[in-house]
């Protein structure tokens, strides 16, 4: 049995229109797996995390099903709740924004400690010290006494991962975790969370726009499209060979020296909007292999070399019937 399984996920907002922003993912999570979820803003990647945990906002609900152990976290009430920190943690996309400004770094992750595992203060703190140290804080029993504000960007987001690990978590999502950081600390970051689910024996769900980010990291990688997974595939399969066309815009997307010298790579068109219906294929209007087929009838997610594909004419296939 995988860690996380979920089952026909979907996502809908409500307001003046309904906005479906996840739309029928099934993905499985295994134990001490990474998995990397990769797309363009607005794809639905943060809102697919955010459900599973019960953290959609006010106007946000989930169908379908996702179990962690076995156990249903959609539903009445609030299931989720059981298994927030201590079975999954969360390092948001805002490392500041999740820290609270007016409270101590040490007593933040103390408290976390206190709250999910019943810790005593002195033990929690004492570990507060300890995880800030193996998160790479320098002076970390120093930096316990200090304020998120009085921290760099680079220091805050180390402090965020800290805090979602204190707990315990059998199962770290986190959301764009080197998002306005400069490209060092960005690299540090990645091999910080490398070091952390091998130590701790941890999987990782991490949601990124950033290809570079995951081929030192990933096993495997989803890439999500307007609400949906489009492509799964193991990472070295995917970067050798990526079969949607969305994922091969999306890694020829990806700076290089040798391309330095010429135009970046771009795909075509934009993002659909919010609440867009779909009669066929969704990414039919910027896919330069779409045939009349694309736009009248969507792609089922199917198994084949190597990986899944939602696409009537994968990259490694020429035209059929």
């Amino acid at each position: 049995m995988a860690l996380l399984e979920i089952r026909r996920l979907a996502v809908d907002f409500t307001g003046p229109r309904r906005v479906r922003a996840v739309d029928g993912v099934d993905l499985d999570i295994g134990r001490e797996e990474c998995v990397a979820i990769v797309g363009e803003s607005g794809s639905g990647k943060s809102q697919l995390l955010l459900a599973c945990v019960g953290l959609l906002a006010a106007n946000g609900r989930a169908q379908g099903s996702v179990r962690f152990e076995g156990r249903e976290l959609l539903g009445a009430g609030d299931p989720a709740a059981a298994v927030r920190g201590g079975g999954i943690g969360f390092v948001f996309q805002d490392a500041g924004g999740s820290l609270t400004p007016h409270l101590r770094i040490g007593d933040q992750l103390a408290e976390a400690a206190v709250a999910v595992r019943g810790a005593s203060w002195q033990s929690a703190r004492a570990d507060a010290v300890r995880m800030l140290e193996r998160v790479q804080l320098p002076a970390a029993a120093q930096q316990c006494a200090r304020y998120p504000h009085e921290l760099s960007g680079g220091m805050r987001q180390r402090v965020a991962i800290a805090l979602a690990l204190m707990p315990r978590p059998q199962l770290l999502f986190a959301d764009e975790p080197t998002t306005a950081l400069d490209v060092t600390v960005q690299a540090d970051v990645v091999a910080l969370l490398a070091a952390l689910c091998r130590d701790l024996g941890m999987a990782l769900v991490l949601v990124t726009h950033d290809l570079g980010v995951v081929a030192s990291l990933a096993a495997r990688i989803a890439v999500m499209y307007a609400g949906r997974i489009v492509e799964l595939a193991d990472a070295e399969r995917f970067l050798r060979q990526p079969r949607h066309p969305y994922g091969a815009g999306l890694l020829a997307s990806v700076p290089t020296l040798a391309a330095a010298a010429g135009p970046m790579a771009t795909i075509a068109g934009a993002p659909p909007a919010p609440g867009t219906a779909f009669a066929g294929c969704r990414f039919e209007p910027r896919c330069g292999r779409a045939e009349a087929r694309c736009r009248v009838e969507d792609p089922a997610l199917v198994a084949g070399d190597g990986g899944l594909v939602a696409c009537h004419f994968p990259l490694d296939a020429g035209p059929q019937p």
